[in-house]
């Protein structure tokens, strides 16, 4: 089936991959891209793990913009009671509520059943560089993340990713079976990849954070699988894990690590060790370590996240080959 995922505009490229991320992990195609939109042959066994995403339509069609009534003129109907839904990605002079009246006219003349407060089927026409159109199918349950804050958790720690974010990064990873976050901190990742029925281990330098990141776990009803330990030394087997997301601290050095460069030379060569060969991993920093990453891993992607003046995150999406 071809379907159109409507994406996040905030980190758009990195929405974006989580979308492609996916779809390669199970065996689709993506078909095109435009702004905030990926069209793939896909399948929709998982859609639930998709974060970063506003919805997602069976895809009709695409056009240029102004053949959009044309093609409503011959398109085919579904069947039952109907409705259009325009959404509109970045400026576009186009009124939506009158456009949505326009093409709901040009069905109802064709002998469609449209009905605005229930419709079976929602038309959505996604107005971007190009026109695409589809059968509205899921909907990402955004509610979840602001239940998730790092706020609402049983232990809080300033400067933790958001839950949405680390889901996204969890996807990004292409895991599928068992994770691991060799820096879990109070444990957003975890629970995360935990959520979506994915095995995961943590491990945490400081005693106080680790037993935060347990009880955190616990109140989601997760295993407490979190190890005190360093990221340089990790107690696991070479190739036990087929995805690795870590987000490394940002301070020029840790009283946990000392220098970060030195963690970094430390570190990366723990996450090559532990991580199957032909998997992902996906590390944030505040600096731009790329030719120390290069030493273990191919880089495939790069995005930049602008936090605030003094703090820009790396997102390295790298894979050991």
């Amino acid at each position: 089936m071809r379907y159109i995922f409507y994406t996040t505009g905030d980190l758009e490229e990195v929405a974006k991959c989580e979308v492609r991320s996916l779809v390669e992990l199970y065996g689709g195609k993506v078909v095109s891209e435009d702004n905030q939109i990926v069209i793939a042959e896909t399948t929709s066994k998982y859609f639930h793990r998709l974060s970063m995403v506003h919805d997602i339509s069976l895809h009709l069609f695409s056009c240029d913009i102004h053949q959009l009534k044309d093609f409503f003129s011959e398109m085919n109907i579904p069947k039952g009671t109907l409705c259009v839904r325009v959404r509109k990605i970045g400026k576009k002079e186009v009124k939506s509520v009158q456009l949505e009246k326009e093409l709901g006219a040009i069905l109802w003349s064709r002998g469609a059943d449209i009905s605005v407060s229930k419709p079976d089927s929602i038309i959505r026409v996604y107005l971007s560089r190009k026109a695409h159109v589809g059968i509205l199918k899921y909907e990402v349950d955004t509610k979840q993340f602001l239940e998730r804050r790092p706020d609402r958790k049983p232990f809080f720690r300033p400067g933790a990713i958001l839950p949405r974010f680390a889901k996204a990064l969890v996807n990004i990873s292409q895991v599928r079976q068992r994770l691991i976050d060799p820096m879990c901190g109070t444990g957003t990742i975890l629970i995360e990849a935990g959520l979506m029925g994915i095995d995961f281990a943590g491990v945490e330098a400081f005693k106080k954070i680790a037993r935060g990141c347990m009880q955190n776990l616990n109140y989601y009803s997760l295993p407490r699988n979190v190890l005190m330990g360093d990221a340089s030394k990790l107690p696991f087997r070479k190739g036990s894990f087929d995805g690795l997301v870590t987000d490394f601290p940002y301070l020029q050095s840790s009283r946990s690590y000392g220098e970060l460069e030195t963690l970094y030379q430390n570190a990366l060569p723990e996450f090559h060790r532990v991580l199957r060969k032909g998997c992902r991993a996906v590390m944030i920093s505040n600096m731009d370590v790329d030719d120390l990453i290069r030493e273990f891993f191919t880089i495939e992607e790069k995005f930049l996240q602008r936090v605030h003046k003094s703090l820009t995150r790396r997102i390295f999406v790298v894979r050991k080959i």
